[in-house]
Parts: structure tokens; C-alpha cells; sequence
């Protein structure tokens, strides 16, 4: 059994020589100062009792070193030696149950509480100290926190104490073969020494693992199955191109034990390789180097963590591993050179022990000696002769400096007087001083402070008062400003700055006084103090003018703004009605076509009435800076064929060619495709408008720039063109033409279509020439996208709700009674359950005593508007809240914004499209319409083909494009178009998309006119 070693007593066997003991003394001392305050321990820490518990016994080099250190880094961070108890435990020995049970007793009873010497801190080396501290020693443990080092790291035992942080032993072999090969790469073999013990196995793991990497490369050999007689002939006999690594043996194959640093020594000297170890404590003893732990720096860090745990400073999470220790490259100088090897492949920081001292190091102090007195004697001798040049040039300078002080002085702009206050008289002065004064200098040498000064001075003091006064702070160092009245000697009074400093001159008590005259500057100043009140005065009434302009223009925007939300509400509200009403009795079975016609044109008037509405709107929007993008995948040839579409019935009518050129259009696009579609039906319509006969061509050309698409667009007509004096003048608001003084138009359309170009990264531009038609040109940069365009619903009216859809509950809130009656006569059909409230307030009562599916309510009522009672409805403590959709008759984007802000579920903009208030109903209730193409009466299939006959050939190809890509949009472009001159024939085609019937409608578009089709006309 070991014993308890307090201080640094009985650290290791044997003697020490003075040499150590000062040695030892002076790292304490050095690390005492490099730590400072980290280890530095406060007087409450002196009391505190640190206990280490070793695994092995006396004379190991490595646990000895570790030991003394720690123990000399304890003391000097402030511990007293005796509080510092080293127990060796001896485990690698002591077998016998009756040895471990008695010295389990006498630890107990040494450090336990009742005997006072209980530890605060406990350190543990090795993991057979730490299973044996929790295993025998636990009462030692309970509340005292405990440090393990060396350790595997392996979680510890149920029921262990919970305040044990491990640190596990920080071998570097992964760093040590790495730079083994450097140094030696046609090594063919490594041979690591390491023990059959418990310890020594968990290094040999280790190895094994770090071996990985090279065991396609050397073969690795243990020598663990050996013993030690075994080893050290192995050892003896190894071959050229091994290496051999001096691991940890503590125990060999039949149980004996050695100490490993020794054994590791005796390993490299009989060793005829190379030997690589793992402690810095062999280096320079027989082993080459490498990556190894040096001893001392880990105790040092380990007293360190000491003292910050007995200060209360925990190092983590009670059970955490702690950070190993860093390793070292260090190796032998004179090893490296026996072995050839190649020392620049070391890291930088290498540490090299047994270096050979160069030549100048072992003279440098005789000759460094030697040189010193040769160059104190050519100091010397030098400084003599400078000393002897600094006198003669030093009366040279005074004689020039002089010269050039009166030069200066003579010449100087200011008046400069010096006086002498013992003498109470100048004794100086230059030519600006007898020009200010108009004195001459005898006149002004006799003359003192007080002749020169008025008695009246800018202060209104006492003047032999104040020049005193002043004087006395003069001499007691200060420079001082003032401001003086000074006399000339023709009796006119000046205003004069004076600036007074005292002149250093032993024995004397002299100031220097410079004088300069400010009358004129203070005239000057008088009168811009004058002009900056006057402009301050005139910057505050342009600001105040400045600020009623802005308020007034502020109001007048308000005002517009208000006068157009207003007036788009009003004229929009009555179009809803017409719109409405003439779409719903167009789709009568009992109305005749005549009839259908005039009700068509109505549709159509109305429609032009909304799209003149909706220019000024937009105008008024640009005009303000609120239009924005609205970004989006946009199929250009689908755009194309849609404004086409929409221009071909009035080019048809006009008798006019509309054509089509385009080439490399990319699949989809991001761009506003509302705008483009806008700007295109706008240069569309007013080159249709201004021609006679001949043609209009949209073109678009495509090409790639960069990571973009460029798109070129032009609008090219054959009409009368434009003069070059209207050519500018065309794109301002509200202005036409004289050509176009008989045409119908507010004058906007090429205004909004400019600025949605510009919106969108373009400018609009136009050639032109009288006689020669015009070409209109803009240009766009946009993003490609690899996504396929959403195909729009078949067209075609709901007509009803299925059986089992139908009942749903709807409260209409509208003041207007021609909408209400609108709404009513489209929804009543579907199967809903409609009740009516004429303001918000009515709703309001209503919704308090039924349940409803689904509120369509009107924006502005009397008593309590819809976005009122939108509020309102999402305050209540409902179980199930109803939709709610807001209408309005406003078209400005920020009233829908502000109207899905306020808890609406969805926008509805007056006037009101069948189809999509029907689609709005659907998705906001989750219903399927049933859909017709539209309420027609039922044709005769003779007259359907004979309809099918006139058909346009045009009209046919590009239906049958459509429906072969299934673009329902594009279908529903072209039937429109169809459904101006047959509007049976396009009733029944709307009819069968509505059915899916694509197969059998694309056979019966492939047919020629005239040919049988009876087996494919539907029924």
C-alpha cells in the first residue's frame, strides 16, 4: 500500500541536488508569473484540501513528473503544501483482498469528515484509481467534486457520484505515424511495444484505429503476446526499414510488471530503428520523438482547472468529458541526423531537444564582448568631433536666427511691441507698430501701455485694473486675446485685438504683444450679422409658403383620390347591372336572336364604358406611383393567340389582314402578362383604327442574352401614319391626332401602354411616316421558367348545384336593389338558400340569429359598411365562422388588400362576371357546379353541320390546336370568336368540352366541310 504525501515531500525516492530544488523553484515562479491572476487563489481558497490518488507506485517517471508538477502549480497559485495530499495506491500490486481492505480502511479514516482532513478536491490518475475510488473509496465522493485523468471515458457505474468530470488520455498516435512516415516513407513495417494489461490494451485499440489509414501500406506488428525478455530480443532483431513505436507497457504477457517510461528507454537503446514514443519525459533518452503529451504542461492545465472547480467555477455539465490535453511535436536533434532524416517535413512548432550549438552561439559572448568596446571607443571618438561641429553650428544659427527673428519681426503684418515689466516700458518695436500708432519707435520706446490705451474699453473695467489683471496671468503662463481701444497719436480711436504671451528670458519679465486692427472687420461682420437676420427671414417665409404649397397639393391628391374611388364606384355599380342583366337574359332558351344580338351589343357597350373607366384608373394609379408589377409564368404563344383572337372579329368586319410573326418563343416567361396583354391590345387597336386596308402584324423575336431572354415586340400597320409633329405627342394623356379626331377613344391607350412598358423594364418607341403606316417597337428582358401553364376551367354557365350540394345558406348585404335583384336571379337557380339585408347594420341583426354558409356583401352601404361588418362578424365567439366574400365597385388594388386585411375570405370587383362569381361560390364553399355550354335551344344536326360547313378554316385549325393541347383558355378565345356568327355551332362545341368529349370533337374538327358526320355530331 502506498502512503499520503503531503507537499512536496517525499515526491520521489532519494535525494535531490541544490540544482533541482532551484530549478523546480524557478518554474513555480515562472508559472506563478505567466498565470497571473488565472491561478492566482483568493485567501478564501488557502484552507482548501486537494487529495491525488495515483494508480501505481513510487518511481514511475511519467506519474512522477506529472505529480510534481501539479503539486508545485497547486502551492503557487496560492495552496498551502500540506493541503496538498499525494496517495499511491499501489493497484498494479496490491492483490491481496486483506492488503485492499485494510488500505481502504486507512483512507477512510484519513480523509474522511469526522477526521478532518477531508478533501475538497479530488484527482484521480489512471482508470483503475477512479474504479477503485468509486468502488471502495465512495464515501469520499459524496459532495466533493472529482477530476479523472488518464481515464477511457467509458460512462460510470449506476449510483456513482454525479460531480466526476473524466479526461481521457490524450495519445496522439494518429499525429505520430503521420510524421513517422513523413520522416521515414519507405518504411515497409511499424512494431508497437505495448503491454497485455487492462490500460495497456486501451492503448493498443487506440493504435489499431489510428493504424487504419496506412495498412495497405506497412504492416503493423503488437508485441502485447510477449514478455518482456520476448520483447527486448524482438527489439534486438529488427529488420532495416521498421519502425518501431514505444507504446505503454506496464504488465507483459505473464503478468510481470515494469514501469513503461524506463521500459521504453530500455526499448531504444537496444533498438537498432528508429523509435518514436508517446511522453515527452523520452525524448532525448534513446527515442527519436513524435507526437507526444508533454507531462508538465497537462499537470499545469490540470492545476489550473483545479482552482477554478475549488473556486466554484464548474468545467461542465456534472458527467461531461473534459478537453484532452494538446500534444507536442518534439524530437531528438542528434537522432534526427544519425537517422538521414528529413526534418523539413516536421510542422512548424516542433520542439528540438539535444540541438548541437552553432559556433556563434558558443562565442557569441567574447565576440559580441569585443565588438562592444570597439564601438564604444568610435562612440566616443565620434562624439567629440559632433560635439565640436553642434558649437560652431549653434553660433552660426544664433547669428542667422537673429537676423531672420528681426526680419521677421521688422516685417510682420501686426504691430508688435514688447514690454518690460520692471521698467514699465517698451524696449522693442517694429515698423507695423509705428504705422498703427503713428508714433515714431523713440517716441514708442518711451512710451507705456497705459499712453497708448483709452480710457473707454469694450469691458467698460477700470483700465490700470484690467492690464494688471492681465499682466499677472501673462507672467504666470497663459496666452491671452483680448480686445482693446487704442489711441494713434492724430487722437483717432481704433478697435484692436491684442494677443499677449510671455517671452522666456532669465532674470527678466518681458511680454510680447501683438496688436492688430479689427475696426473694418467688425464693420463687415455688423453687416453680415445683418444680411444672415434678413436671409433667415426671407428662408422662413419661403418655408412657410413652401409648406401650404405641399399641404395644398397633399389635399388635392386626397381630393382626387377620393373623387375617383368615388366616381369609379358610382359608374361601376349601375354597369354591374347592365352587364349583369344582359348576360343572364342572353343566355335565355326564349329569347331570339335578334334579340340575343341587341342584348349583345349592350354587353359590349357596357364592357367599352368599364374599359374607359378602368384607363382613367389607371392613368390615375401611374400618375400617383402605386402600379406595380404583378409578376407571373406567362405562355406567350397562348397570349399571342388570345389578343388575336380578341382583334380578329374587328379586323374581320374591317376587312383587314391580321397577322402573325414570331419566332424562338420560349415555352413560359415571367413577366405581368395582364399588362403586356393590355399594351398589346392597345397598339392593336389603334393601328385597326387608322387603316383602311392592307394589314396590322404583331411580331415578337426571341433570343437569348445571357441568363435572360430578350423579347422584341412590334406592332407594324399599313395605314395613314403619323406626322412627325404628332409623333411625341401621341403618348401624352387625353391627346389625338387629327387623323384620329373621328375615331371613338379617350386618348389614353398609348399613355398607359408607355408607362407599362416602362413598368415592366421596356420604352415604347415609334417610326412613322404620312402615307407609310407606323411600326410600334418595345423591348423586355425576362426570366425563362421550366413549369407548365394551369389550364383555365371549360367555358360554359353553371346552371345548378347537384342534389346533394344543394341548401347551402347566403345572406346578400347590398343597398343597391338593381344588384340584389342581379344576384338573386343568378344564385336562386343553383339550389342556395338566399335571404337579403339592405345595409350593415340589418346583416348585423341577422347574422345574430341564423347561421349562414357563406356572406356576399357590398363594400359601401349606409349605417354600416361591409368592411364594418367584416370586422364586426370575425370578433364574434363563433364556433364555425362563415365565408365571407366583400364586392365593391372600386377597382383600386388597395381596397382589396385592405378588404382581406379586415378578415374577408375573397375580393369580388363590380361588375360582376357570371363565371367568376360562380367559380368564387364554388371554391369558397366547396361545391361543383354543373355546367352547360349555355342555355341554347337544342339544334338540329343537319343545321349543326351546316354551320359546321361555314366554319373559317382558320377558326377550325386553330380550335383544333387548342384542343389537342387541351388549352381550354385558348378554346374559349376561339369559341367567342365563333360564337359571333354561329353561336349554336359554338354553344354545342362549348357543350362537349364541358363533357370531355375531346376525342370525338377533335374527329369531327379533322373531317372536311362536307363530309359525312353523322357518326361523330353530337347528340
Amino acid at each position: 500500500m502506498g502512503v499520503v504525501e503531503q507537499g512536496l515531500h517525499g515526491l520521489a525516492p532519494g535525494g535531490r541536488t541544490g540544482q533541482a530544488v532551484v530549478r523546480r523553484c524557478c518554474c513555480a515562479l515562472l508559472l506563478l508569473f505567466c498565470t497571473g491572476g488565472a491561478l492566482a487563489a483568493p485567501g478564501a481558497l488557502a484552507h482548501k484540501r486537494v487529495l491525488l490518488l495515483s494508480a501505481y507506485d513510487y518511481g514511475r517517471a511519467g506519474v512522477a513528473a506529472y505529480t510534481r508538477t501539479y503539486v508545485e502549480s497547486m502551492t503557487a497559485a496560492g495552496l498551502a503544501g500540506e493541503n496538498v495530499m499525494v496517495e499511491h495506491l499501489n493497484l498494479n500490486k496490491a492483490d491481496d483482498p486483506v492488503q485492499r481492505a485494510r488500505m481502504r480502511e486507512l483512507l477512510l479514516l484519513r480523509y474522511n469528515q469526522s477526521g478532518g482532513a477531508r478533501a475538497d478536491l479530488i484527482v484521480v490518475l489512471q482508470q483503475p484509481a477512479l474504479d477503485y475510488l468509486l468502488a471502495e473509496l465512495a464515501p469520499l465522493t459524496h459532495g466533493t467534486p472529482v477530476l479523472a485523468i488518464s481515464t477511457s471515458g467509458l460512462p460510470l457505474p449506476a449510483g456513482s457520484s454525479p460531480l466526476v468530470w473524466q479526461q481521457k488520455s490524450n495519445v496522439d498516435f494518429a499525429g505520430t505515424l503521420a510524421q513517422a512516415m513523413a520522416l521515414f516513407p519507405s518504411t515497409r513495417q511499424i512494431v508497437v511495444a505495448v503491454g497485455a494489461s487492462e490500460s495497456d490494451q486501451m492503448f493498443k485499440r487506440e493504435m489499431q484505429q489510428a493504424a487504419l489509414p496506412w495498412q495497405n501500406m506497412v504492416e503493423v506488428r503488437y508485441l502485447d503476446q510477449l514478455n518482456l525478455a520476448q520483447m527486448r530480443e524482438a527489439v534486438t532483431r529488427l529488420p532495416a526499414g521498421t519502425l518501431l513505436v514505444a507504446a505503454n507497457v506496464s504488465r507483459d504477457a505473464d503478468g510481470a510488471i515494469v514501469r513503461p517510461v524506463q521500459f521504453a528507454g530500455e526499448l531504444a537503446r537496444l533498438a537498432s530503428v528508429p523509435v518514436f514514443g508517446m511522453y515527452n519525459t523520452n525524448v532525448g533518452q534513446g527515442v527519436l520523438g513524435g507526437s507526444v503529451l508533454h507531462i508538465d504542461d497537462a499537470a499545469r492545465q490540470m492545476a489550473k482547472l483545479s482552482m477554478a472547480l475549488l473556486d466554484g467555477q464548474l468545467p461542465g455539465p456534472p458527467g461531461a468529458l473534459l478537453a484532452p490535453s494538446p500534444t507536442v511535436a518534439m524530437y531528438d536533434w542528434q537522432l534526427l541526423q544519425h537517422w538521414n532524416a528529413d526534418i523539413g517535413t516536421l510542422p512548424p512548432q516542433t520542439v528540438f531537444v539535444n540541438q548541437t550549438p552553432t559556433l556563434w552561439v558558443q562565442h557569441r559572448v567574447a565576440v559580441l564582448s569585443t565588438g562592444a568596446v570597439f564601438l564604444l571607443m568610435a562612440t566616443l571618438l565620434s562624439a567629440l568631433l559632433l560635439q565640436r561641429r553642434r558649437l560652431q553650428r549653434a553660433e552660426r544659427e544664433a547669428r542667422e536666427s537673429e537676423q531672420r527673428f528681426r526680419i521677421l519681426v521688422e516685417h510682420a503684418p501686426d504691430a508688435i511691441l514688447v514690454y518690460d515689466l520692471d521698467l514699465d516700458l517698451f524696449i522693442d518695436a517694429n515698423s507695423g507698430a509705428e504705422r498703427l500708432t503713428g508714433m515714431s519707435r523713440e517716441r514708442l520706446l518711451a512710451s507705456r501701455p497705459l499712453d497708448l490705451y483709452c480710457e473707454e474699453q469694450p469691458e467698460g473695467h477700470s483700465l490700470a485694473a484690467m492690464l494688471r489683471e492681465n499682466l499677472q496671468r501673462v507672467m504666470q503662463g497663459d496666452s491671452l486675446h483680448v480686445e482693446r481701444n487704442v489711441r494713434r497719436a492724430d487722437g483717432v480711436m481704433l478697435l484692436c485685438e491684442v494677443h499677449m504671451v510671455r517671452l522666456p528670458m532669465a532674470g527678466r519679465h518681458l511680454v510680447r504683444g501683438g496688436i492688430i486692427d479689427i475696426t473694418e472687420r467688425r464693420r463687415s461682420e455688423q453687416e453680415l450679422l445683418g444680411y444672415r437676420d434678413h436671409l433667415e427671414e426671407l428662408v422662413q417665409q419661403r418655408t412657410a409658403a413652401l409648406s401650404v404649397a405641399v399641404t395644398e397639393a397633399e389635399s388635392a391628391n386626397r381630393a382626387k383620390s377620393v373623387f375617383l374611388a368615388n366616381m369609379s364606384h358610382e359608374l361601376r355599380t349601375p354597369l354591374n347591372s347592365v352587364i349583369g342583366f344582359s348576360q343572364m337574359m342572353a343566355s335565355s332558351a326564349g329569347m331570339a336572336e335578334e334579340e340575343k344580338s341587341r342584348l349583345a351589343m349592350i354587353n359590349r357597350a357596357g364592357h367599352h364604358l368599364l374599359t374607359l373607366i378602368n384607363d382613367i384608373l389607371e392613368l390615375s394609379k401611374i400618375e400617383a406611383g402605386r402600379m406595380q408589377l404583378q409578376s407571373g409564368p406567362v405562355e406567350l404563344d397562348s397570349l399571342l393567340d388570345e389578343v388575336l383572337a380578341m382583334m380578329r372579329v374587328k379586323a374581320a368586319e374591317r376587312g383587314i389582314a391580321l397577322q402573325r410573326q414570331t419566332s424562338g418563343l420560349p415555352p413560359l416567361v415571367t413577366l405581368d402578362g395582364a399588362k403586356l396583354r393590355q399594351v398589346l391590345l392597345n397598339l392593336l387597336s389603334n393601328a385597326l383604327k387608322f387603316i383602311e386596308r392592307g394589314s396590322v402584324t404583331l411580331a415578337l423575336h426571341c433570343q437569348a442574352a445571357g441568363e435572360q431572354i430578350l423579347l422584341a415586340f412590334a406592332v407594324q400597320d399599313t395605314g395613314s401614319g403619323i406626322g412627325k409633329e404628332d409623333l411625341e405627342r401621341i403618348f401624352e394623356p387625353f391627346v389625338q391626332t387629327d387623323i384620329a379626331l373621328g375615331h371613338t377613344g379617350t386618348g389614353l391607350g398609348l399613355t398607359i401602354s408607355r408607362q407599362f412598358v416602362r413598368l415592366m423594364g421596356g420604352e415604347l418607341q415609334v417610326e412613322s411616316q404620312l402615307g407609310q403606316g407606323s411600326v410600334f417597337r418595345f423591348t423586355l428582358r425576362v426570366d425563362s421558367v421550366a413549369v407548365t401553364a394551369p389550364a383555365l376551367p371549360a367555358p360554359g354557365l353553371p346552371e345548378r348545384l347537384p342534389p346533394g350540394q344543394r341548401g347551402s345558406a347566403v345572406l346578400l348585404v347590398d343597398d343597391d336593389a338593381n344588384s340584389r335583384q342581379l344576384l338573386r336571379d343568378l344564385l336562386t337557380p343553383m339550389g342556395v338558400e338566399l335571404q337579403e339585408a339592405v345595409d350593415g347594420r340589418q346583416a348585423r341583426t341577422m347574422l345574430e340569429t341564423h347561421r349562414y354558409d357563406l356572406v356576399l356583401s357590398d363594400w359601401r352601404m349606409p349605417q354600416m359598411d361591409g368592411l364594418a361588418l367584416t370586422r364586426w362578424l370575425r370578433g364574434q365567439p363563433l364556433a364555425v365562422q362563415p365565408r365571407l366574400v366583400i364586392m365593391s365597385a372600386s377597382a383600386f388594388e388597395e381596397e382589396k388588400q385592405e378588404a382581406l386585411a379586415g378578415g374577408a375570405d375573397a375580393f369580388l370587383r363590380k361588375p360582376i362576371e357570371q363565371q367568376q362569381l360562380f367559380a368564387l361560390i364554388g371554391q369558397q364553399l366547396l361545391l361543383h357546379c354543373e355546367q352547360v355550354a349555355a342555355r341554347a335551344q337544342p339544334a338540329r344536326q343537319d343545321q349543326l353541320q351546316a354551320e359546321m360547313a361555314q366554319l373559317d378554316p382558320r377558326q377550325r385549325q386553330a380550335l383544333l390546336h387548342a384542343v389537342r393541347a387541351l388549352d381550354l383558355r385558348r378554346s374559349a378565345i376561339v369559341l367567342a370568336d365563333v360564337a359571333t356568327q354561329l353561336p349554336q355551332l359554338a354553344a354545342c362545341i362549348g357543350a362537349m368540352l364541358g363533357d370531355h368529349q375531346y376525342p370525338q370533337l377533335c374527329q369531327w374538327l379533322v373531317q372536311e366541310p362536307g363530309a359525312d358526320q353523322s357518326q361523330d355530331a353530337p347528340s
